[in-house]
């Protein structure tokens, strides 16, 4: 009996042809059967009257709605504004790829170093530092990319390269680019690596490399762009530096110049003896603040100018001199930042060896 009746919802003349029939018996059997016959038509008349009703309201709904609302593609013009909708994080979930990016760091009270880890040039298989490149040479640029989140990758993620003269504020000009997929963090193939060929110009020497990554739905796309800002001299007392400081902002600004002596460390040792201290505790990047690396005892170091004000696309030089303390011997990293009030422009690490 049910599959009889799934099948008649699906046939509406069967009934309606068989309503008819039933009527037209009920008709010719009246003498027998007029009540029946009677309370059928009733029925019929009942039920066509409320089909008749609705199809009178529903055109007078129609002609009764207001001009704009009539109007296809209004959506839910006139309704009462919604409520805020909450999509918790396990429901809908963004990749993070990141790089070290310096401008990101500091933003976040964090010294940095412009010889970014995650960068590096390649001559064949022998890295290279970025200053006193050949001219008219190709070298080959990788990047390491980090993702933060454990969810989501970046699957073929756009990677932008461009080069920068030495200096803060220059003008960046485009290598290429090229894609990659991030996995997951903790998966087997993170960190990945991009990597592109790049012809130095004709003029060699002293070029700033930098390294864009792009992904339209990123959870934080500020941590997308890292830089390899560096010089490296001997230590003549004093080791000197030379530099092109530039405002690349459309506006006229000031520019303080900041030195530190901020480095990397190392990675403490990873056993379960070793316990936070309290500095830890309530600042777990108290290791990477600025304040703990001022430049070290017995080194003098002299940014001139230290302040400078500039017109857009103006240029100016700068000379860094550094001279070590008696008997020195090493490498001494020296960062220098530009800072727009409390805003980061750019920097570089110099480093002065003996």
């Amino acid at each position: 009996m049910k599959s009889l009746l799934c099948k008649l919802k699906d046939r509406p003349w069967i009934l309606l042809i068989g309503g008819l029939a039933l009527l037209l018996i009920l008709f010719l059997l009246r003498r027998w059967l007029l009540v029946w016959f009677l309370l059928y038509l009733a029925a019929l008349i009942w039920i066509g009257l409320l089909a008749l009703v609705r199809v009178i309201q529903g055109v007078m709904r129609k002609e009764c709605l207001p001009a704009e609302a009539d109007t296809k593609g209004q959506g839910s013009a006139g309704h009462p504004p919604s409520t805020p909708i909450y999509v918790p994080p396990h429901t809908y979930k963004r990749p993070d790829p990141m790089i070290y990016s310096q401008y990101y760091l500091v933003g976040k009270g964090i010294a940095v170093t412009w010889d970014n880890p995650d960068i590096q040039l390649f001559d064949g298989a022998t890295g290279v530092p970025s200053s006193g490149l050949s001219p008219n040479k190709t070298y080959t640029v990788k990047a390491r990319i980090w993702n933060g989140s454990v969810d989501a990758p970046a699957v073929n993620m756009l990677v932008q390269f461009h080069y920068l003269s030495f200096g803060i504020g220059t003008v960046k000009n485009y290598i290429g680019q090229t894609f990659v997929d991030v996995p997951v963090k903790g998966a087997v193939g993170l960190p990945a690596t991009a990597e592109i060929p790049w012809t130095t110009p004709a003029t060699g020497g002293h070029y700033c490399i930098q390294v864009q990554l792009l992904w339209p739905d990123d959870a934080n796309p500020d941590n997308n762009l890292g830089q390899e800002n560096v010089d490296i001299k001997q230590t003549a007392s004093p080791a000197t530096f030379e530099f092109q400081l530039r405002n690349d902002a459309p506006t006229r600004r000031t520019l303080t110049l900041r030195a530190d002596g901020y480095a990397i460390p190392s990675k403490p040792p990873c056993n379960g003896d070793v316990r936070p201290t309290r500095t830890l505790r309530d600042d777990p990047y108290a290791a990477h603040r600025v304040r703990a690396h001022p430049i070290p005892a017995g080194w003098d170091v002299s940014i001139q100018p230290s302040e400078v004000t500039l017109a857009p696309g103006q240029e100016q030089k700068v000379e860094v001199l550094a001279t070590p303390p008696d008997g020195f011997s090493g490498r001494q990293a020296i960062n220098v930042n530009a800072f727009d009030d409390t805003a980061l422009v750019g920097g570089i690490t110099l480093y002065a060896e003996s």
